[in-house]
């Protein structure tokens, strides 16, 4: 795969979220109309927050860097409802609370309120972006962010009186953003749209390829099963509906979990498009038990049987922000070790 200009074989990343150091909790940014954070002190724990994330992903090995969502209040049983309402809180048309949502595995949280057009009106994630941004260096960075649909899907609707027209305007926000964050030196945006939810419309294709429209970075699809407090929210595999469905998309990479849920999804992915690359997911961000590396080269080689190995990228199945610091340091490790013994078995 190429990264940058390095053409790289089986590159590693993780899919975002990391555990938080237990010194940071709580609220991070601020609101619509507030700044970027709520004060400086925690400015500062964000920022060293993020460095340690950083570090911990190089001292693994790890090929792209991620900000690791150290935004999200994962010292909390509500770590999620900060995917509901971090958009929401920057964007115009979008009031704090809406209804409890009506997705099962999140109707703890209420969703966000659309009382107007919604519009793109400040940068949302230019802070952590920025913090990031230094952290990383000179290495490649990522930044994942909850998709559109998703959001469009949990939020309580009190103007459009329709899905798809608020998906889109949502998208068109999103695609600002996007843009935005390259021009802060992203180089990769990852969404998180979990298609096993919504089953086949063609607009929501249409949707993500609004949201990525002349977004000049590696764009990536990451169709997530549900991660709350470490349940999935669709438990039986889904590649049989999701493929070639999701092969509409203008993107660069899908991004599948294969660790958890075993290697079933991969059989359908032998059409994937010449101009995209498959993520794989091989570490369980679900379980506590740590991988063997063997056992996630047996994964990534069993992949390469439907995806050629060039264009094969490394991750995890989902964010790893419900683990112990510990344990996410061991399966990083885990993962780079194991696929330096794919790298020599396919190479």
């Amino acid at each position: 795969m190429q990264v940058r200009d390095q053409d790289i074989l089986l590159p590693t990343t993780m899919v975002g979220s990391y555990p938080r150091p237990n010194w940071l909790t709580g609220k991070v940014f601020g609101e619509y109309d507030e700044p970027d954070f709520i004060d400086y002190r925690t400015k500062e724990s964000f920022t060293d927050a993020v460095r340690l994330c950083v570090d911990d992903q190089r001292r693994a090995g790890i090929d792209v860097i991620c900000d690791g969502q150290q935004y999200f209040e994962s010292e909390t049983n509500h770590e999620y409802g900060q995917v509901f309402h971090f958009w929401g809180h920057h964007l115009k048309g979008v009031k704090r609370w809406g209804d409890p949502i009506v997705i099962e595995l999140y109707k703890k949280f209420h969703a966000p309120a659309i009382v107007d057009s919604v519009e793109w009106v400040r940068p949302v994630y230019g802070p952590a972006a920025d913090v990031a941004r230094f952290a990383a260096g000179d290495q490649p960075l990522k930044i994942a962010v909850q998709g559109p649909l998703f959001f469009a899907f949990a939020c309580t609707d009190k103007h459009y009186g329709d899905v798809k027209p608020l998906a889109m305007d949502i998208a068109k926000a999103f695609n600002a953003e996007f843009k935005n964050l390259v021009s802060r030196g992203v180089d990769w945006i990852q969404i998180h749209e979990p298609l096993t939810y919504y089953g086949e419309e063609p607009w929501f294709i249409e949707v993500i390829n609004t949201a990525f429209e002349g977004v000049e970075a590696h764009r990536i699809w990451h169709i997530c099963y549900g991660n709350q407090g470490g349940n999935p929210g669709v438990g039986e595999p889904r590649g049989r509906d999701m493929f070639p469905f999701a092969f509409e998309a203008d993107v660069d990479q899908i991004h599948l979990e294969t660790m958890r849920r075993g290697p079933g999804d991969l059989q359908y992915l032998k059409g994937l498009p010449s101009n995209m690359n498959l993520g794989v997911g091989v570490i369980d961000v679900k379980s506590m038990v740590i991988e063997t590396p063997e056992a996630v080269a047996d994964r990534l080689v069993e992949a390469s049987r439907h995806v050629p190995a060039e264009r094969i990228c490394v991750s995890t199945d989902c964010g790893m922000l419900n683990l112990k610091l510990e344990h996410a340091q061991l399966k990083l490790a885990a993962l780079v070790e194991g696929t330096r013994i794919a790298r020599e078995r396919l190479a």
